[in-house]
């Protein structure tokens, strides 16, 4: 990374009034001023980032402006607002939030390439390892990963639309969508897989959405996230409940 991120700041003619280390941040370092935000990650296509995240800004959407990157580093505009409390993702909260997300969809900022597969399967290696679920559930889970399941039409998707990417004014409102990093083609039901609460989209966009697609998709993404123990097993388990459902 950088021994010394105050120099990106400065190098931009940016101010470093209040700069700090961001507590989130799983594939960059992140760091705040009052005004702007540093992400750095060898790892991150910074440069696509900052063009989708154009395209979307040109689309209506509430996100942040990229300011300066290259190939480790990207600085951006910091919009006002913090990190919604779990209180304030209301069914009027993810309801702006999904009509930024239909914006996005209608326009998107990068042209649609061909998919490599028009099925979904599983990741078995998911129920490798960790606490072993009993036979039955394990047994279920297994079914359910390895059988393919037709995928929907593609639309361009944020990808990553969860509370740690939202921001909420004072008032506890919407106020902006942030990280451009899971950002492309996919299907609508990958993007409602990962919000948080899954209820709104389904009361708003309903008649679009395979709700077999959906669940498995966010079975998948659970799995993945109990691995790495920030779930509980209930949460998985209310997933596969859905899937297996007659």
């Amino acid at each position: 990374m950088t021994a010394d991120p105050a120099a990106q700041f400065l190098r931009h003619g940016l101010s470093v009034a209040g700069l700090h280390r961001a507590a989130a941040g799983f594939s960059n370092e992140v760091w705040l001023t009052h005004t702007a935000v540093l992400r750095l990650g060898p790892a991150v296509d910074h440069a696509r980032e900052a063009a989708v995240a154009q395209g979307a800004l040109a689309a209506g959407i509430r996100t942040a402006r990229p300011l300066f990157w290259d190939a480790d580093s990207s600085l951006w505009e910091r919009l006002p607002g913090r990190m919604p409390t779990p209180a304030q993702l209301t069914p009027a909260f993810w309801n702006a939030v999904l009509a930024d997300l239909e914006r996005l969809h209608a326009a998107p900022p990068e042209p649609h390439l061909p998919r490599p597969s028009e099925w979904w399967a599983g990741d078995l290696r998911l129920l490798a390892g960790g606490a072993d679920w009993p036979p039955a559930e394990r047994a279920a889970l297994r079914r359910v990963l390895s059988t393919p399941y037709p995928l929907t039409a593609p639309v361009f998707v944020h990808g990553d639309v969860y509370r740690h990417n939202l921001l909420a004014d004072a008032a506890g409102r919407y106020a902006g969508l942030l990280d451009w990093g899971n950002a492309g083609w996919a299907t609508l039901e990958h993007e409602c897989a990962v919000l948080d609460h899954v209820e709104p989209a389904l009361a708003r966009w309903g008649g679009r959405l395979d709700t077999g697609l959906l669940w498995r998709l966010r079975l998948e993404l659970l799995l993945k996230v109990w691995g790495a123990g920030r779930v509980s097993s209930g949460m998985v388990r209310g997933a596969l409940a859905h899937c297996t459902r007659p």
